[in-house]
């Protein structure tokens, strides 16, 4: 994030602590609130610049913006706290949003707005809700899918339908696809285990499809453990089952190749992120971070990947965690130019990337996770056996 930016975003994040602050000690309507909230909005404005929105994320008290954690102050901690106790997990802006749209966020952080008058009415402003109603109502209305094995023939063969249709460049209906999200979710939430619903590699014709299931099931695992909730969590669960659509214009026998690829080969296979984004980008409904994540999932967190960016590009989170699924996954399962790896093996590869390929802080929590469930278990060694 450049200097202008930055400046910007502290300015936004001090007038609206000072308006919630204010607030919380006189009222929301009191004339020290309507001083700061004209200037809560010039800084944001100032901010989005001509970008079409801005997202804050709040994870366990720390504030990430574009994937990255901000350094800690007063009032980031204020927002921070406010929001893990009503339950937000992100708030989304765009240049758009009025005095009146901030008045209502505001009332919103000091709990005089319910969150359904607030979405009803500041319609420049999205927020993310943990245990939101809608969540309650998915966990008792989608079947729950703790496992692939527990996908019905029906389930398979819209799956199999719809990365039929991306292989053709055709549109495709996400509906089917978000069902299968949700129904990993809410076998999650319940303490399935989530390495568990991993899928053994059969055969190369499925690695595409098996290995794009595998990475939106570990986006989402990372997701939940991160606090992670609401229509965010599906969006990067989403956003890992389409990371690599942009493989579809990649010659299939550079896929399969077993040797060094050529300097021409090489060149058209570092295509595919900006490809596959162009062709969800194409599609209705595609979440925003799943064209961001299948842009940026090979661009490295030391930015040395491709494509090659200014080094001012900030990088998603979500990017940055569907990189760890990938290379995680990349490992585990046995490739026609590799064997599987196992728990330690993999683990000991992934700590050593930290810091240049990948987020150290997000690769040490999935460590973490996979020490937590994967050992337990005993599913993270020949698992990448064909059969």
């Amino acid at each position: 994030m450049n200097h202008e930016f930055a400046s910007a975003l502290n300015d936004f994040v001090r007038y609206l602590s000072n308006a919630v602050g204010a607030a919380q000690l006189y009222s929301v309507e009191h004339p020290q609130v309507g001083a700061f909230i004209p200037r809560a909005v010039d800084a944001l404005r100032h901010f989005v610049g001509g970008e079409e929105e801005k997202t804050l994320v709040f994870l366990k008290g720390v504030v990430f913006y574009q994937g990255k954690p901000l350094e800690r102050d007063p009032h980031l901690d204020r927002l921070a706290r406010i929001c893990d106790q009503i339950g937000v997990g992100y708030i989304r802006l765009n240049a758009r949003v009025s005095a009146a749209d901030m008045r209502q966020l505001v009332r919103l952080l000091v709990g005089v707005e319910s969150r359904e008058s607030m979405l009803a009415s500041a319609v420049n402003i999205r927020i993310g809700e943990v245990d939101t109603p809608e969540d309650g109502d998915l966990d008792r209305t989608t079947r729950e899918i703790a496992a692939f094995e527990q996908l019905s023939h029906d389930e398979l063969k819209q799956l199999g339908e719809l990365y039929r249709a991306v292989s053709r460049e055709e549109a495709f209906n996400l509906k089917d696809l978000a069902s299968v999200i949700a129904g990993f979710i809410a076998a999650f939430r319940r303490e399935a285990n989530p390495l568990l619903a991993l899928v053994p590699l059969r055969q190369m014709d499925e690695y595409t499809f098996t290995h794009s299931v595998n990475v939106g099931i570990l986006n989402i695992t990372q997701g939940i453990s991160l606090g992670i909730e609401g229509q965010l969590l599906h969006d990067i669960g989403i956003a890992g089952m389409l990371h690599d659509v942009g493989k579809i214009y990649t010659a299939a026998h550079i896929l399969k190749k077993t040797d060094v690829l050529t300097t021409a080969e090489w060149q058209a296979m570092r295509q595919h992120p900006s490809l596959g984004a162009q062709y969800l980008l194409n599609q209705p409904d595609i979440p925003r971070v799943a064209v961001i994540a299948a842009f940026e999932h090979h661009m490295r967190h030391d930015h040395h990947g491709y494509p090659r960016m200014p080094d001012s590009w900030e990088i998603n989170l979500c990017s940055e965690m569907t990189m760890i699924s990938d290379t995680f996954d990349a490992l585990r399962t046995r490739r026609v130019y590799k064997d599987a790896w196992d728990f330690p093996k993999a683990a000991g590869y992934l700590l050593s990337l930290t810091g240049g390929q990948l987020h150290p802080d997000l690769t040490m929590n999935f460590l973490k996770i996979l020490a937590q469930m994967g050992e337990r278990a005993g599913v993270l060694s020949g698992r990448g056996e064909t059969t």
